[in-house]
This record gives C-alpha cells, structure tokens and sequence, in this order.
C-alpha cells in the first residue's frame, strides 16, 4: 500500500553500530598463539591506546557501542608478560575502558575469557561453578559501571557443539537471578557465515569428507538453515560476520545469499537481525623473513564500505559492525592485518594513525544515521533483483517478491531492491542498491515504474528529496556501491491491483 501523504517522522531511533574491537590496549601482540613473539612488533610493546582521543575517534566515525574483548578483559589486567588476574575491579583495565566510554556516552559489552572462550566454544556442563563466574561478573560491572553497561559480548562464532550450551547461558542471562541485579541486561553474539566447513554447522558433517567442501549448493543451504534455526533458538537473534571482498576483484558468490537466509528468518521469527562486514586488509602465508604474504581481503574502498552497508540494510539489517576498527592482536603466519580503520603508526607523535579505511566508514555511517530514524520503521518483506553480470553473488539470490507498488524494473548493472513495509501503517518503502561489483566501478542506470504513486520520496547520501512521477516512472542513476530509500506517494485512486 502507498502512502496518502509525505510521511513525517521523528528523529526517534538510531541503528546500533560497532566495531571489533576499540580503543587498543597496552603490551604486545600475539603471533600463532604466543604473546610478545609477533615479528611486526617492537620489542618493547605498545603503549596503553585506552585514551580518549581514540575514544573520541571511535565516537566520530558513527559507532555507539563497544565490545573491548581481550583489549579489556573482566578480572584481568595486562602485564609485561601478557594477561594477569586482577582481582581488584578498579585496579583492572576494564575498569578505566568502561570509565572512559561513559565519558564520551558509549555503552559496554564486556566479556569474561572463560565466558567468551570455553564456555561457548565448547560443549559441556552449566552449573553452579559457571553461573557464579556470570553472576560476580554482572554484579560487579553494574556496580561500577551502571551507565556504561548495557550488555554482555557472549560469544563469536561458535560452531553446532556448543549451541546447546550457549542456550543454556542465555536462558540464565535472563533468569530472575541475573534480572534483578540488571533487569536491562542485553547481550551481543555474532555468529559463523555460510561459508564455514560444512562440520561447524552439523555432526553429520563433522568429518573429514567434508572438512574442505565449499560448494555452495542445495545441500549447503539447508545444512546452513539448520545451523540458523539453532541459534535461532539458542539466543533468539541472529547476528553473523561475513567478509565479501576479496583480492583482485573477487567478491564472495554467498554474501547475498547469506543476507538473504537471515533476513527470510528475522523476518519469520521476528528477531533481530545484523551482520559484521569487512574493514580491513588480511594477508596469508606471511614469511616474518621476507615481509610478504599473499593478499586475501583488499583493502576496502569508500566505494566498497557502502555496497556492503546499503546491501545489508537492503536485507533488513537492524544492527551493523565492521571487522576491524583496530589492527588485529591476533595474527599468525596464516592472518595477518596490515591495515585497518586504526594502524599503528611510529612517525606520529601519538602512535597511530586513522588510516583511508576509518574515513570511508566514518562517511558511509553518517549517511545512514542521517536517515536510521525512518528506515528503522520499516520491516522487511523479501527483495527483487535484475541479473546482469554473472556474479555468482547476485544470481544465488532468490529473490521474487510480489508484493507491492513496482511493476516494472529495468536496470544497466546488477540490481537489488529490498522490499519494506512500514511497521504500523504496512505503507511501502524500498531499498534500491547498485549491486555491481564494486570493484568494477560501474554506475547502474536504473528505471522504476510505481502503479498508483504520484510523487516519490527518496534519501540519498543523507538528503531528503521530494520529486514528482510521470504515470508512476522514477529514473536515477546510482553511484558504485550506493544505496537510496525510496517511499512512494500520494495517490488519489486505488491502483489496478486494488480494484481487482
């Protein structure tokens, strides 16, 4: 149905949106697994980075939330030779973390190790001994820290072993018990991408057969739906990373068709949905002797930033997170991060730097928090597409939404529409993405007829603009990567569908 009138709305909401992880911590890095023998490091480690200009660089790139993880572990503190106990909660570094982030009025999803590691990545017993590790954790971070803590960061990618026990914990998380020390507690889980070995989603994979089969078929989707349905009913959202750039122009075939599963869930479940997109190099098969690695995710582009946010809010996104907004502290000779939104940098004065990486998230976010507010009002139905390349990734998609006011769709690149209805009203609103690979830099000369709307409201690049349709045809030629909102409206007679 179209909008009678231009709708007016409240500038009431925003979308939550992070970045793993934030302000750096003290020491030094690891490297296959050892702290302090990582070959790109100083001898003597790096300064503490949990300062308020980084803080502050945080805030004006448009994140409002903070999962510190192993930057600023409960009950720890970091010492010349790695993580030490620390029982005195001021004394510890999430302590200052979280002091900080409500200085500048940002929320914390801290997290314990045993919590983030083990206990979720394992399958095992939940009893007395893990729910007090939970319970002293919340009471203390909610004592200290009551208006930084908003939520607990649960866990990140567990595989199909340990859903029975991450069920557990949420369902103590929202116990009487835990309630009553903090009745708003929330907590953040992101889970694998589809294009994990087969073995992490199902026992019945969980062999050798199948450790190094990445097709991606029906076989495929219906193993990855099953995985979806269970944390579905392990957390009661879900949330998953996927990182779609690759080197010289790949693109991953699945990245929509991933969107697509967890959006066709959200919607059917009515939970929450969001997706941690990629904002960093990786290389593998580094040499410490000779500096070089093969290159496996491309430094991302401005261009490439807002493909991959518009294609997400496309499928329903409701919260969105970038990987990395710091160089990882994690690398090997199989990862390692050479850039990020935040590099380490020894010719400045303060010993980092935001790189071009922080400046196109930073740019593509305020575009989106111009409009969250009324985008946020809309639910999504299912989405549209026109086919023109042979990227895999456009042409996995089902697609083949009926409803709604477009009749007609016609497009010079690869297209995607996302279908919305507003959640009180069930008046349309649609998501029309470039859908071009980015690295292609292609404009997408796109057409649109809409049965019945007489004017058309669109958001582009943060600006409202109010145009009027000739017998419903809207023309617009979209940049690489970019996004618009549109809402139909004004319509004085009932379209053709209507009458029928």
């Amino acid at each position: 149905m179209i909008a009678a009138k231009k709708p007016i709305y409240q500038n009431n909401r925003r979308i939550d949106i992070t970045a793993y992880m934030g302000p750096r911590r003290a020491g030094k890095r690891d490297f296959n697994g050892a702290y302090g023998e990582n070959p790109r490091d100083p001898k003597e480690g790096y300064p503490s980075f949990i300062c308020d200009d980084v803080f502050t660089l945080y805030k004006e790139a448009g994140m409002n939330f903070l999962m510190p993880e192993a930057d600023a572990f409960y009950g720890q503190i970091i010492t010349e030779i790695g993580y030490q106990p620390e029982e005195n909660f001021e004394k510890s570094d999430l302590y200052t973390y979280m002091k900080l982030a409500e200085k500048h009025d940002l929320v914390v999803y801290p997290t314990v190790e045993e919590l983030f590691g083990p206990m979720t990545h394992r399958d095992g017993p939940f009893g007395d001994a893990e729910k007090r590790i939970i319970r002293e954790f919340v009471e203390t971070v909610q004592k200290h820290c009551p208006n930084s803590f908003e939520g607990i960061m649960l866990t990140d990618e567990p595989g199909y072993a340990s859903l029975g026990r991450v069920k557990k914990i949420v369902e103590y998380l929202r116990s009487d018990e835990i309630r009553r020390i903090k009745s708003d507690l929330k907590f953040f889980a992101s889970m694998l991408p589809m294009y994990a070995p087969l073995g992490s989603y199902s026992q019945k994979y969980d062999t050798d057969e199948y450790q190094e089969q990445f097709r991606f078929d029906d076989e495929r989707v219906q193993v990855y739906q099953d995985y979806v349905e269970r944390c579905e009913d392990a957390i009661g959202e879900f949330c998953f990373d996927y990182y779609a750039l690759g080197r010289d122009g790949w693109l991953s075939p699945a990245f929509y068709q991933n969107l697509e599963i967890a959006a066709e869930h959200g919607r059917d479940g009515q939970y929450t949905t969001g997706v941690t997109l990629l904002s960093n190099r990786m290389d593998t098969s580094y040499n410490p002797k000779t500096g070089r690695g093969r290159n496996v995710y491309r430094i991302p582009s401005y261009e490439d930033i807002r493909f991959q946010v518009y294609s997400a809010l496309a499928f329903g996104m409701q919260r969105i997170g970038y990987y990395t907004f710091w160089q990882q502290y994690h690398e090997s000779n199989g990862e390692i991060y050479p850039k990020a939104m935040i590099n380490y940098e020894p010719s400045e004065e303060k010993g980092y730097r935001a790189t071009e990486i922080y400046y196109a998230v930073k740019e593509v976010n305020e575009e989106v928090l111009a409009i969250d507010h009324i985008f946020l009002r809309y639910k999504w139905q299912g989405c549209k597409v026109v086919r023109i390349s042979r990227e895999k990734n456009i042409r996995l998609v089902k697609g083949g939404y009926e409803g709604g006011c477009i009749t007609d769709v016609k497009a010079t690149r690869d297209l995607l529409i996302g279908c919305f209805t507003h959640e009180e009203d069930q008046t349309e609103g649609y998501w029309i993405v470039n859908a071009q690979n980015p690295y292609r830099y292609e404009m997408n000369d796109v057409e649109l007829c809409m049965e019945g709307a007489e004017r058309l409201l669109y958001y582009r690049k943060g600006k409202e603009y109010d145009v009027p349709l000739q017998e419903g045809q809207f023309r617009v030629r979209l940049g690489v990567g970019e996004g618009i909102f549109v809402i139909p409206y004004g319509t004085e007679h009932k379209s053709k569908r209507e009458n029928e």
